[in-house]
């Protein structure tokens, strides 16, 4: 069996989750069913946090600081926010609409994203870094994971994780889905170790990293930028993974091409694309 650990990405909290073992189990049940035949030879756990990430606000409404990450990812699709007066619902439907042009999909499918993922990336690196941080440094050191896969959010997480983690434990294969860690200004120049002269690096204790993103998930913008922005990073082709919503966890994990990287090649298979742990 090979060891993996699981990386969220964001609104993963459930009222029902009233303890990081709860939200954990909930999480791997739906990530095993997502990856079918493929989780036969996975001894997968989940890092769970989304309850440090989550907001005690019911309204929905994007803060100025969500807001101002908004402005930053719009400027990456070539739109300039600033000649649009104020900053509310009207301006964010405007920008949504906008990228929405420019990338055919439904402006409703574009604002859905916006309004799911910026929350949480405020919330993580505003107060939320330190105690997600030594929840997952803990996750991490427990189950000695052969393999990584960080979803959305759970990317950056992983990613400052494995770098905290360095001189511990090593890790065979990061394999990141839907990944913002380009995304300048919102994320990448925020990361914790920051980017040297203009580039971020693989954690030195992974092995191999493999970056795969949908075509249309408006996380994972710029195109092709973590290959450029990273050092040892092995980007796979553009895939589709769900027309409506093209974000989901679920769906990437469903896609052959996740599938691939996740299963080792037997003997006289080919190359393999981690080394399987040995049974017992």
């Amino acid at each position: 069996m090979t060891r993996v650990l699981a990386f969220h990405g964001v609104r993963n909290y459930r009222a029902a989750d009233t303890t990081p073992r709860a939200g954990g189990a909930r999480l791997k049940a739906e990530w095993l069913a997502a990856l079918g035949p493929t989780a036969a030879g996975l001894d997968l756990e989940h890092a769970y946090y989304a309850d440090l990430l989550r907001s005690q606000k019911q309204s929905g409404e994007l803060t100025d600081d969500d807001l101002d990450l908004v402005a930053s990812w719009a400027r990456v699709w070539g739109i300039e926010p600033d000649g649009v007066q104020g900053r509310a619902t009207g301006w964010l439907r405007w920008v949504c609409g906008r990228i929405a042009q420019r990338t055919g999909e439904r402006p409703a499918v574009v604002e859905k994203s916006v309004r799911l993922f910026f929350p949480e990336v405020t919330r993580y690196f505003a107060a939320g870094r330190d105690g997600v941080r030594e929840r997952v440094r803990a996750a991490l050191l427990r189950h000695r994971p052969r393999v990584v896969v960080a979803h959305s959010l759970g990317s950056v997480v992983a990613y400052e994780a494995l770098h905290d983690l360095a001189d511990e434990m090593e890790v065979e294969l990061l394999l990141t889905l839907g990944s913002p860690l380009a995304l300048p200004h919102a994320i990448f120049h925020r990361l914790d170790p920051a980017p040297l002269h203009g580039r971020g690096a693989r954690p030195a204790n992974v092995g191999r990293w493999v970056n795969i993103a949908d075509t249309g998930d408006f996380v994972a913008v710029p195109k092709g930028a973590l290959a450029e922005l990273f050092s040892g990073v092995e980007e796979r082709p553009d895939i589709s993974i769900a027309p409506l919503w093209p974000h989901s966890a679920l769906d990437y994990l469903r896609h052959t091409t996740v599938r691939e990287v996740l299963t080792p090649k037997g003997p006289g298979g080919g190359s393999s694309d981690h080394r399987a742990d040995t049974p017992g």
